[in-house]
């Protein structure tokens, strides 16, 4: 691997982790304050994680296996903010009920 296409490929992955964490904030401040505006924005978040993970398993020269890697939590990313809106909500349904 060159020295620019690591930096590239290093850049690109950062961008990704910064796209899945401006994806999962988005989420839940839309959830939280039932915008439709900052969901919309959440799915952009989350599609240009999805293309920039494109991006790199097409242009870059890491192993498949981590190739593989990078699709799978590109997958995983999707589905983790839903499933912990939804647990949050399960576990604070009752809240104040022992009062």
């Amino acid at each position: 691997m060159t020295p620019s296409m690591f930096i590239f490929t290093s850049l690109s992955l950062g961008f990704m982790v910064l796209a899945a964490g401006a994806y999962a904030l988005l989420y839940g401040a839309a959830r939280f304050k039932c915008s439709r505006v900052l969901l919309l924005l959440a799915s952009l978040a989350y599609a240009m994680l999805a293309l920039d993970a494109v991006i790199v398993l097409l242009t870059t020269p890491l192993d498949p296996a981590w190739k593989l890697l990078i699709a799978a939590s590109a997958l995983a990313y999707l589905g983790i903010p839903p499933v912990t809106w939804r647990y949050l909500q399960r576990t604070h349904r009752d809240e104040g009920a022992h009062i």
